[in-house]
């Protein structure tokens, strides 16, 4: 399958969309078989056991012409709008999709989405939670502290009641991912299955590049309107010199309120934010270089060798050079 036989699948009318065009009502894949609702809950579950057969991703079309009543789910979810817009009703908020847009749910948020025209089309990828944190964040997480915050926002949190919308509309790259991992998987080869399991990674990492996002967990804009992604990937860039007081300074804020706000949106401490870029940095040069661990240790910016020892034990329950050596 090509670029433009998808596009000619995704417009076509699958048999649920004959039915729902003519009665605009909603039909349910697996008969609501796949809906139970669990003692003191009043909206219905989307039991994840009706869609993992083929593996820890699934991904459909949205059947269209009819309302998705409210639902949650126990699976991490991502709604790409791949042609029009798409309304969703997301923890009593509407949200408005547009094309290339990308929405990311983490498990049981409550949402609804409105019946969908012919030309809005939007397309579900699902993945069982254990996936998401366990082999995409654990990729992921090496890449700094941006794309470490992003890929844990959701599912550090409580709640698990969160989402991200990614105005991913002009990442022309993105687009071209999602489209080749549709194909691979509406037309299902040889190891496609392999295949989107490996453009998974390559997505979120693509999405780490879109900091122009919206979330309900987010804290209201500061009159400065610096993001605290901005902030971020400041420390990213400068972790070796960069100091609580002159980072308050650069951003205008007051030093303590800054602490406080890195610790309320991200849970660590300015210190914790260093020392986690620190160890990105240090394991990226342990296992795509040949410097020696103290000239490492140098360079991300330890003058003791002993406390950089002891720290990256700390982080990584081993020591360096063991660390180094099971990854030769």
């Amino acid at each position: 399958m090509n670029h433009q036989q998808l596009d000619h699948y995704l417009r076509s009318l699958d048999d649920i969309e004959k039915i729902q065009i003519l009665t605009k009502e909603n039909i349910n894949d697996y008969g609501g078989e796949e809906l139970a609702t669990d003692e003191g809950q009043t909206i219905p579950r989307l039991l994840e056991q009706f869609f993992f057969d083929k593996g820890p991703i699934f991904i459909s079309k949205h059947h269209r012409f009819a309302d998705m009543p409210l639902h949650m789910h126990t699976f991490i979810e991502i709604n790409y709008v791949y042609s029009g817009e798409c309304y969703q009703i997301l923890n009593g908020k509407e949200v408005k999709l547009t094309q290339g847009q990308i929405c990311l749910l983490d498990k049981d948020v409550p949402h609804s989405i409105p019946a969908l025209g012919e030309n809005d089309i939007l397309v579900n990828i699902i993945m069982k939670k254990e996936t998401f944190s366990m082999s995409l964040l654990g990729q992921l997480s090496n890449k700094g502290i941006v794309s470490n915050f992003l890929a844990n926002a959701i599912s550090e949190n409580q709640q698990h009641d969160q989402y991200i919308l990614f105005h991913s509309e002009h990442n022309e790259n993105l687009q071209y991912i999602v489209k080749n991992m549709l194909c691979e998987y509406f037309d299902p080869q040889d190891y496609s299955m392999e295949m989107v399991n490996y453009y998974m990674p390559i997505l979120f990492t693509e999405l780490m590049r879109v900091y122009q996002l919206d979330k309900n967990f987010e804290l209201e804009q500061t009159s400065s309107k610096m993001n605290i992604l901005e902030i971020l990937q400041f420390i990213e860039q400068h972790y070796k010199d960069c100091t609580l007081t002159g980072l308050a300074k650069k951003f205008n804020f007051n030093s303590n309120y800054l602490g406080n706000m890195l610790k309320e949106k991200t849970g660590k401490t300015f210190v914790e934010l260093v020392q986690t870029q620190k160890m990105i940095e240090t394991e990226a040069l342990l296992q795509h270089t040949d410097k020696s661990i103290e000239e490492i240790a140098y360079q991300v910016g330890y003058d003791s060798l002993s406390f950089f020892y002891r720290k990256f034990k700390e982080f990584y329950g081993e020591t360096p050079y063991k660390y180094r050596k099971s990854r030769k």
